[in-house]
């Protein structure tokens, strides 16, 4: 199989535009950085309206893009280097994720992404078919939102359960010292954190990703990073994603705000998907222009350099040079730093490929892996038949 272009653009967009809500757990504690209020700070129109856009047009939306992008790289190092390479490339960005979740950042995605790449190749659904694979990646979503459905009808029967403490300042006044305190002390909060989400990521998130990297390899199978859908099905995507996120976000007016229901609603979940492949298609679509080439696909190509340099970057803006910004900025403020950011990473792409050919992780990622120097045949993808459950 032949890399296309296409899958750096859309992995460069992807990587990018990820600051422009991660910046927010960057910026917070880990239990407040997807809600709008917070205790003792009243959010200003301003604030609401960012927030409102968040939901509409940017929360997991570039995540799920990396997700579909992840299990087209899966198949594509399997089918050219075989399996055993690609379970090296896993276990080396396993490790990688733990030790960028617990030393450094609670919002790592990488530990989670070589889990779940490990139970695609354990499986060895390589060998599936398109067709197969889509209905494997559509029962996989069902089942990850599961909890997303009960958690809905808890705030459906009891929201005051579940509701946010606002007035609970005084712990929200000891996570910012926390985070802006002694280094070790976050450190057992990371780890902390990451045994929570491993609970979460084995009842929900793991069926979700897993869902995005099947349809990944459907849609690399079904050759559909080479022409996307048509005009109009990638406006009737990206409207009909709109008008789901819009009644999220006349739910979130109705509960002032409370419960972050864009993260939770279970429709929310497909809106994300529906203009994630928007967003791909409408890039596809665009592969005769320049700009894509010249901007986009630079950044996939560093992308999981970029991705690391934006923790160590924010974190040490937010904890270490203005560790009193922690927790105190706007959205307006912080969406300035995400683009800030966003535009020195497009600009730090566009210098370092003119002089070396791979970004630095990248490069370390593959001589760790030990790639073969010719592709091996001897454990392709082949070998075995995939489960047919």
């Amino acid at each position: 199989m032949q890399r296309l272009q296409q899958l750096d653009q859309i992995r460069g967009l992807a990587v990018l535009a990820l600051i422009l809500i991660n910046i927010y757990a960057f910026a917070l504690p880990p239990d407040y950085s997807h809600s709008l209020r917070l205790p003792g700070i009243t959010a200003g129109s301003l604030d609401i309206w960012l927030y409102n856009l968040q939901t509409l047009f940017i929360k997991g939306r570039f995540i799920t893009l990396f997700s579909v992008l992840f299990g087209v790289s899966l198949l594509l190092i399997a089918e050219k280097y075989g399996t055993d390479y690609l379970r090296r490339r896993l276990y080396w960005l396993a490790l990688l994720g733990a030790l960028h979740g617990w030393f450094l950042w609670f919002g790592d995605i990488l530990l989670w992404y070589a889990l779940t790449g490990l139970m695609i190749l354990k499986r060895n659904y390589f060998t599936l078919d398109s067709a197969q694979l889509w209905r494997k990646a559509i029962r996989f979503f069902l089942i990850g939102l599961i909890l997303p459905l009960v958690l809905s009808i808890m705030i459906l029967l009891d929201s005051s359960g579940i509701a946010p403490d606002l007035a609970d300042t005084e712990t929200f006044a000891q996570q910012i010292a926390l985070w802006t305190g002694p280094y070790w002390p976050q450190v057992v909060a990371n780890l902390t954190h990451s045994l929570l989400v491993a609970l979460l990521f084995a009842f929900s998130a793991l069926w979700h990703t897993a869902a995005l990297m099947l349809l990944g390899m459907a849609l690399y199978k079904s050759q559909w990073f080479n022409t996307g859908y048509s005009m109009g099905m990638t406006f009737k995507l990206f409207f009909g994603s709109l008008l789901l996120s819009l009644s999220i976000v006349w739910l979130d007016q109705a509960t002032d705000y409370l419960f972050s229901l864009n993260s939770i609603l279970p429709w929310a979940y497909l809106a994300e998907v529906m203009m994630a492949l928007a967003f791909a298609s409408w890039l596809i679509q665009q592969r005769a222009s320049q700009w894509p080439q010249r901007w986009l696909a630079p950044c996939g190509k560093l992308a999981l350099t970029l991705y690391i340099s934006q923790t160590v970057l924010m974190v040490l803006l937010f904890r270490v040079l203005r560790p009193e910004w922690f927790a105190t900025l706007d959205r307006l403020q912080l969406t300035t730093i995400a683009l800030l950011m966003l535009l020195l990473q497009l600009g730090f792409s566009q210098l370092y490929l003119r002089y070396y050919q791979q970004g630095p992780l990248e490069w370390c990622w593959r001589r760790l892996s030990q790639r073969p120097e010719q592709p091996d045949n001897t454990s392709s993808v082949t070998a075995k038949p995939a489960d047919s459950n």
